[in-house]
């Protein structure tokens, strides 16, 4: 018996980051979309043995990736034994992104076990069991368009996005988050000031999303990172406000038109490899 999920990435439409928590974590705010770029998860029970098959490897023991670790965890913690299960995963996010892909994986490992072993699991206890994996997860299990606070596992739906397209753009350049934390810090002063992106969400009004968006991260590329060049380079086919996802590496762009749209990462091809026509999900 087996299952597939559909493991979708996210931007964040604002990333506000406060102060260090006494646990060692960073306060933040942001509004998180799903989009429509993603891996495919498929788990199978009954294998006889625990195993994991990745198209593109991202961890050198795959008992460090977070889909066994979400294996881990679910049966830890539903205390079921599982008679073996085999987990294979198509990548086609990025990774080191700041688009979600390794936490997105993890939660549609635990939405298929969930089918798979314990069907009346509700989304509540699901997500408490993805706050063990990572700040990310808990986004993961529910989707679309949702406010994150604490450090990031509290999530709050909101009304969804449907409208606008997003082009993204992944550089072949790289950050570690924890590097780009600790580059935050030393820029000292993080505030964050009132944002509008609820409502501009609500409204479904990309211009006023495109108006609105803001991560604290952007002041942690350095001046020489091509990120500055994706973002003008995106402006100058017409986005509507472009923005880092996450921290980074990747650069999305707004529009509210699906051909300018099409049309720019076409364009943006011819300069870098990673690009990808999304829209919310």
């Amino acid at each position: 018996m087996r299952c597939t999920e559909r493991a979708y990435a996210k931007i964040n439409l604002t990333l506000d980051v406060g102060a260090k928590r006494a646990d060692g974590y960073h306060e933040i705010t942001s509004v998180m979309q799903r989009i429509s770029l993603w891996d495919t998860v498929t788990v199978e029970r009954g294998t006889g043995c625990d195993s994991l098959l990745c198209s593109v490897p991202v961890t050198k023991d795959v008992n460090d990736n977070l889909c066994m670790k979400a294996l881990r965890v679910f049966f830890a913690e539903t205390a079921m034994e599982s008679g073996g299960v085999s987990i294979t995963l198509e990548k086609h996010i990025p990774t080191q992104a700041g688009l979600g892909g390794g936490s997105s994986d993890a939660a549609a490992v635990l939405l298929a076990l969930r089918t798979l072993y314990a069907p009346r699991m509700t989304d509540m206890r699901l997500e408490r069991l993805a706050e063990k994996l990572g700040s990310d997860v808990p986004f993961f299990i529910r989707g679309g368009t949702q406010l994150a606070i604490g450090r990031g596992e509290i999530v709050t739906p909101l009304p969804p996005l449907t409208a606008g397209w997003f082009v993204v753009v992944k550089p072949e350049e790289s950050y570690s988050t924890a590097e780009m934390y600790r580059r935050l810090d030393a820029c000292g002063g993080m505030t964050a000031e009132d944002s509008r992106m609820e409502d501009a969400v609500a409204g479904n009004n990309v211009h006023a999303i495109a108006a609105e968006l803001r991560n604290s991260f952007e002041r942690a590329v350095p001046e020489d990172s091509r990120l500055w060049d994706i973002k003008a380079a995106l402006r100058a086919q017409g986005a509507l406000g472009t923005l880092l996802s996450g921290s980074g590496s990747a650069v999305f762009g707004v529009f509210d038109d699906r051909k300018e749209a099409a049309a720019a990462a076409m364009t943006l091809r011819r300069t870098w490899p990673q690009v990808f026509l999304t829209q919310p999900v």
